[in-house]
């Protein structure tokens, strides 16, 4: 089976550069395809004996690049203009802006939102956290220590019962002090009674 000219194992740079590999016919002038191919033909002609003809290869080429120029015009869709953040002013603006924006801030306010929920606390945290100072708020208190009575009481101390009374409409604390008794009314003070 013969190999074909351009694929040899050596000196295949100078062979590609001498032969060239080709595309097709049709490939070849995608952005040229509504040019007349005899004009181009000749075009090419043109600027392979550049020495008889200049001056109409340099005319010719002219009408190539403006045919060319026409021609990728129509097959090339205009590109949509990006919308741009004005320049100037704070970062602090610009970021703003750009946040803002419908298409440009997506991606930032996605980071956003993620960042937040990071921060956020989860909801089994903010259970444990709730039994805790659950159990630390309703820890009983220590239970005052009884009074001591008379016959406990060292001599020279006083000693007092204090309870409690309804007396017309009123509460009033009764203080039982060495034998007399003194009943202190809320808005009255105290009075003694015997």
């Amino acid at each position: 089976m013969a190999k074909s000219k351009n694929h040899t194992t050596h000196n295949q740079s100078r062979k590609w550069h001498r032969n060239g590999i080709k595309k097709p016919r049709s490939q070849r002038y995608e952005s040229l395809k509504g040019v007349d191919p005899k004009f181009l033909r000749n075009m090419r002609f043109a600027k392979k004996h550049n020495k008889k003809g200049l001056k109409k290869m340099q005319a010719n080429n002219a009408k190539a690049m403006s045919a060319r120029a026409e021609a990728i015009k129509a097959l090339v869709k205009p590109k949509e203009v990006k919308p741009k953040i004005p320049k100037g002013g704070s970062r602090k603006l610009n970021r703003l802006a750009y946040i803002a924006h419908p298409k440009l801030g997506k991606r930032a306010r996605a980071r956003i939102a993620k960042g937040l929920r990071l921060c956020r606390p989860k909801a089994k945290a903010k259970a444990q956290t709730k039994a805790q100072a659950a159990a630390a708020a309703p820890a009983p208190a220590p239970a005052p220590a009884p009074a001591p009575t008379a016959a406990q009481a060292p001599k020279g101390k006083e000693t007092f019962e204090i309870t409690e009374l309804w007396d017309g409409g009123s509460i009033g604390t009764q203080a039982a002090h060495a034998g007399s008794q003194e009943i202190c009314l809320p808005n009255q003070g105290w009075a003694a009674s015997s």
